[in-house]
């Protein structure tokens, strides 16, 4: 039987992690709106945009103004925020 390879991009996520600002969070919807840099593993220029989020649990301590750092990744033909985390 042959497994997703799921482990290892989290594993070298930190190495692609992106600097963003929080603009606007829904958590119904489970979406946050960055304000990203370039997003090198999706060659995304730098750029104010929606993301679903993989837990909506991520998006309970962030506020509108928030300096946070993510990783992005295409779940189910969508850009799909999978790390989140405070800047520091």
């Amino acid at each position: 039987m042959k497994m997703p390879a799921q482990g290892q991009p989290a594993q070298q996520a930190g190495a692609m992690m992106t600097d963003a600002v929080v603009q606007k969070i829904d958590p119904a919807k489970g979406l946050v709106v960055l304000k990203h840099g370039d997003i090198p593993n999706l060659a995304m220029p730098a750029m104010t945009m929606g993301f679903d989020v993989a837990d909506r649990k991520m998006l309970d301590a962030l506020k509108p103004g928030d300096k946070v750092r993510f990783h992005v990744e295409v779940v189910k033909g969508k850009p799909t925020v999978t790390q989140l985390e405070t800047a520091r």
